[in-house]
């Protein structure tokens, strides 16, 4: 771990120290939600190369998690972000088993179809809340706020934020971390190597999915409540696609592009249409790009052809 890596990672809590004013700190909380959504992401399919469009999911149950405890007074708010962490690790770890062993297109097919089936169900699933008042649907339901003021919201999640970048980051220099690599450059090679690829696969989809939870909780918390929006397609492509502007496998390149990408629309509030179409156009571009696994393939068919004359 470099010091400008760790640098970058206290760059949202530098920043959110230096500003006082009310609004900017609302903007600043969420904006650090999304870097942390998008760095889980990056583990997921930047460093271990698992092409999930369906990220959502993990991000979407934490939040709807954290509203339902917290609704309820079941247990305290901040236990209701550590619970909303241990549901996006469930969702993770349930598209991980299923998609262990499929190749990249029918993952990503997979994964975006757990997402969409959750984001219906969320659309449609409506109960009685506290005092009997009908919840739920498109509308969302209700969470009690944690932090209550804007400073402490801003603060503390950019102090999560810093945390879980570093722990992410000390992940990735480990042997796990090397062995995830491994897979994304290529599975065959790394199961030829002794890997057990669908146990790496597995564990990315969990570790990812616990990491988009606690982002999740924290956005229902912050904001009062957990909507089905959480669970669309729009926020599974925002993370692929500012992965690729941040740099994938840098866990916080694409972190700080998220923190950043969010202030952005945040300040000028685009339609959903509208960010839609920014993140498909910048993986329309991504595809067009040479990729990591071209490389890799040129590199197998270097080391392979002697071998074989």
């Amino acid at each position: 771990m470099t010091l400008l890596r760790l640098a970058g990672c206290l760059i949202p809590v530098a920043v959110a120290f230096a500003f006082n004013d009310r609004f900017t700190l609302s903007l600043l909380a969420f904006a650090s939600m999304q870097a942390l959504y998008v760095a889980s992401w990056d583990l997921l399919g930047g460093v271990s190369g698992q092409t999930s469009l369906g990220h959502a999911l993990p991000f979407g149950c934490g939040a709807y998690a954290a509203a339902f405890v917290s609704m309820w007074g079941v247990v305290p708010p901040p236990a209701a972000l550590a619970l909303g962490g241990l549901a996006g690790a469930a969702a993770g770890a349930l598209q991980g088993a299923l998609g262990a062993r499929l190749r990249r297109v029918s993952l990503a097919v997979l994964t975006l179809a757990t997402a969409e089936i959750a984001h219906e169900i969320a659309a449609m699933l409506e109960l009685s809340g506290p005092g009997g008042i009908l919840v739920g649907g498109e509308g969302g339901i209700p969470a009690v706020v944690f932090p209550p003021g804007e400073a402490g919201a801003a603060r503390l999640v950019a102090a999560v934020l810093a945390s879980a970048l570093i722990a992410l980051l000390w992940l990735g220099s480990t042997s796990l971390g090397l062995a995830m690599r491994t897979v994304r450059a290529d599975d065959r090679l790394a199961a030829a190597s002794g890997i057990d690829v669908a146990r790496v696969r597995l564990l990315a989809f969990l570790v990812a999915g616990a990491a988009a939870g606690v982002a999740g909780a924290f956005t229902a918390t912050v904001a009062g409540g957990a909507s089905p929006a959480a669970l669309a397609l729009n926020a599974s492509l925002f993370a692929v696609a500012i992965t690729w502007v941040g740099g994938p496998g840098t866990i916080v390149g694409p972190a700080l592009a998220a923190y950043a990408g969010s202030l952005a629309l945040q300040w000028l509030g685009p339609p959903e249409m509208l960010r839609l179409v920014l993140s498909a156009l910048v993986l329309i571009g991504a595809g067009l790009a040479p990729g990591p696994g071209r490389h890799a393939g040129l590199l197998r068919m270097r080391l392979e052809g002697p071998r074989r004359a």
